[in-house]
């Protein structure tokens, strides 16, 4: 099954770098740390471990024209990386140059919902560990489509997307997906874009329907094309769910200076490792949108 979540789950790093500190002088203190970042579901076909280093934001020097020998000073090539689930099977894991991580054929140790899984790193002379459990798998997707036409002669299609909460547990999801369109024998994927950025979760109530809206353009009035767009529901863990608000957040804050940046959280036990090692699952459905 294909997901755009690893992406998206990608582009929520950790911003190390912005954690403020009051002392000019134990700024140019700042350790080096390892920075450790692993998301495992049962959909995953290769199982991959970031291990890289989180540089002070003051005292690493960087180049401005060699973005390779910059992209060199955060690399870790010589961990030792593994992850062995509550039944005691083991997984290893060796460094890819080409991805730049580390990865393991998910057949080496199946990603099962409800089990414990736990992530062991030995990087620069030191030890990290983190444990996570599989959540259960996304809410079955139900979607209403609405076809209107813009001011400017187009055709909209707009999509409620919305899902069950799973009763009984307090629960986090992001909601995702693309469209897909084929062009001259070339296939063209572009993402759906919800205002919340996807996020739910069921702090008002328990059990409760939740979802979001998303648009998706079909084209000009009397020449649109049918689309096929597939729609995401994943359930994550809470980390998860405060690692992108907060990279979401510095995101859109980026500049402003009355905002105080937000730290992402952390759950790498060992000295100087920070990072994310989380589970999640994912609900999957494909429509063809068409006026």
């Amino acid at each position: 099954m294909r997901t755009i979540y690893l992406s998206v789950l990608a582009s929520a790093t950790l911003l190390i770098a912005c954690e403020k500190t009051v002392d000019a002088d134990k700024l140019l203190d700042t350790e080096e740390k390892v920075s450790i970042t692993s998301y495992i579901s049962p959909i995953d076909t290769i199982l991959r471990v970031k291990v890289s280093k989180a540089l002070p934001a003051i005292g690493t020097v960087l180049s401005n024209n060699d973005e390779e020998a910059n992209n060199e000073l955060f690399l870790i090539k010589d961990a030792v990386v593994s992850i062995t689930d509550s039944e005691g099977n083991t997984a290893d894991f060796s460094y890819s140059e080409q991805e730049e991580t580390y990865i393991s054929d998910a057949t080496n140790l199946p990603i099962l919902e409800g089990r414990q899984y736990v992530l062991n790193v030995v990087a620069n002379g030191k030890t990290f560990s983190a444990t996570c459990t599989i959540p259960k798998r996304a809410p079955e997707i139900v979607e209403i489509i609405r076809i209107f036409n813009n001011d400017f002669g187009g055709v909209i299609a707009e999509i409620d997307i919305t899902f069950e909460d799973i009763l009984g547990e307090r629960n986090f999801y992001i909601l995702g997906g693309f469209t897909q369109e084929t062009f001259d024998a070339n296939t063209f994927e572009s993402p759906l874009f919800f205002e919340s950025d996807g996020l739910l979760s069921d702090s008002v109530e328990d059990g409760i329907t939740l979802g979001e809206t998303t648009r998706i353009y079909l084209g000009e009035q009397g020449d649109t094309q049918p689309q096929e767009v597939t729609l995401q529901v994943a359930h994550i863990d809470e980390i998860v769910y405060q690692n992108i608000q907060a990279s979401n957040l510095n995101r859109d804050n980026d500049g402003n200076p009355f905002i105080e940046y937000s730290i992402a959280p952390n759950n790498i036990q060992g000295e100087s490792g920070v990072g994310i090692f989380a589970g999640y699952q994912v609900s999957e459905k494909t429509i063809v949108v068409e006026q």
